[in-house]
C-alpha cells in the first residue's frame, strides 16, 4: 500500500526531533551528576582564601543570582555542651571577610552563623546539597544573594483578625550580597574549606533545564511520528475493485443466448435491450443516373399508400 506524502515528511522529521531531544536528555544527566560530584566544588582545607565575584549582576555590579560559597570547619551540628546557645565548634572562632581594598565585609558580604538555631538551618544546607556526614559543617555563607539559608531576616508571630497566630518574615538590612569583579579575602583561625554553592547550582539548572526541554521535544516527536504514521494511510486512496476491473465489452451479468426469446430483444443481449437500430434500405436510382436517389422517407409513404388501396379493394362487395 502506497504512503501519502504526509507521512514521508513527517515521519523523517518526527524521527530526528526524537533524537534530538534523547540527546538533550543525555547530556542533562551528565551535569546532574555533575553537581553530584561534590569534591569538585571543595577546596582544599586552609586557614585563607582569595576569591573573585564574578556571577551576572542587576545593573552591572550587584550580583543577584549567587548562591555563594559555604564556609565549613570540622564539628558536629547541634552540640552545645556548655548550653551558651553558640556551637561548640565555633568557640574561639574568627573568620573575617575583607575585600581588595581591605575594608571589612562580614556584615554585607558574608554572614556567619554559629547560633543553635542558625546550626540547625546550616545543617539542612549540608544534608540538601554537600554531605552532613563528612565531618564538615556549615559555619557561614559568602555572597549569598538568593538568600538560600534565610538568614537575613527573621520570622516574627503575628495575630490575624480572627484571632489567629501566623509566621511573617521579616528582612533585616543584610544582604550578602558582593560587587562583580570584586576580589574578597576570607580568612579563619582555624582550617576551613570553602564549597561554591553557585557552581554546583549552575549545573543544577542546566541538567533540570536540559531534563525538561528535551523531554518536551521527545514528547512532541514521538507524536508527531504517531499523527503521521496514520496521516501517511489515512490520506491515501484505498484500491478498490471496482476501478482496477477490466470488462473487455462483456456485459456484467453473463447471458447464455438460449431460452425463450423476448419480443422487442435478440437473443444473447441484455434483458430489456432492443435490437440494434439498422438504417433503413434507401432504394437506389436507375442505373442512368438521371433521377434522384429515393429518400427513406418517401419510400415508407409509397408503401404506406399501396397497403391502404390493398385493403380498400378488398373490402369492397362483389357486385351480383
Amino acid at each position: 500500500m502506497k504512503f501519502h506524502i504526509s507521512g514521508k515528511i513527517g515521519v523523517p522529521i518526527g524521527i530526528a526531533l526524537l533524537l534530538l531531544g534523547g540527546g538533550i536528555m543525555v547530556s542533562a544527566f551528565g551535569y546532574i551528576e555533575d553537581s553530584e560530584d561534590l569534591e569538585r566544588f571543595m577546596s582544599e582545607p586552609g586557614t585563607e582564601f582569595v576569591e573573585e565575584f564574578v556571577d551576572d549582576g542587576e545593573d552591572g555590579d550587584v550580583g543577584w543570582r549567587s548562591a555563594g560559597w559555604y564556609l565549613m570547619i570540622q564539628g558536629e551540628y547541634y552540640v552545645d555542651n556548655n548550653d551558651d546557645n553558640i556551637i561548640d565548634a565555633c568557640d574561639g572562632l574568627n573568620i573575617t571577610i575583607t575585600d581588595s581594598q581591605g575594608n571589612d565585609m562580614n556584615s554585607t558580604s558574608g554572614t556567619i552563623y554559629c547560633e543553635l538555631n542558625d546550626n540547625r538551618k546550616m545543617a539542612g544546607l549540608d544534608d540538601d546539597y554537600v554531605d552532613m556526614n563528612d565531618g564538615w559543617m556549615i559555619v557561614g555563607i559568602v555572597c549569598d544573594a538568593w538568600d538560600d539559608a534565610e538568614m537575613n531576616g527573621y520570622w516574627e508571630t503575628t495575630n490575624d483578625e480572627d484571632g489567629a497566630e501566623s509566621e511573617k518574615w521579616v528582612e533585616t538590612a543584610e544582604s550578602d550580597r558582593c560587587i562583580i569583579g570584586e576580589e574578597y579575602t576570607i580568612s579563619s583561625n582555624q582550617e576551613m574549606i570553602l564549597f561554591d554553592r553557585h557552581s554546583q547550582e549552575e549545573l543544577e539548572d542546566k541538567g533540570f533545564w536540559r531534563l525538561f526541554c528535551g523531554g518536551c521535544c521527545t514528547c512532541l516527536a514521538l507524536i508527531l511520528v504517531v499523527l503521521s504514521v496514520i496521516s501517511g494511510f489515512a490520506m491515501n486512496p484505498a484500491t478498490s475493485a471496482f476501478t482496477t476491473m477490466e470488462l473487455g465489452g462483456a456485459s456484467p451479468a453473463p447471458v447464455s443466448g438460449e431460452g425463450t426469446t423476448v419480443p422487442g430483444a435478440s437473443p444473447g443481449a441484455v434483458f430489456g435491450a432492443g435490437p440494434a437500430t439498422q438504417p433503413s434500405p434507401v432504394p437506389l436510382a436507375e442505373e442512368s443516373g438521371d433521377e434522384p436517389v429515393e429518400s427513406t422517407a418517401d419510400a415508407l409513404k409509397k408503401q404506406f399508400l399501396a397497403a391502404a388501396d390493398k385493403i380498400t379493394e378488398s373490402e369492397e362487395p362483389e357486385k351480383e
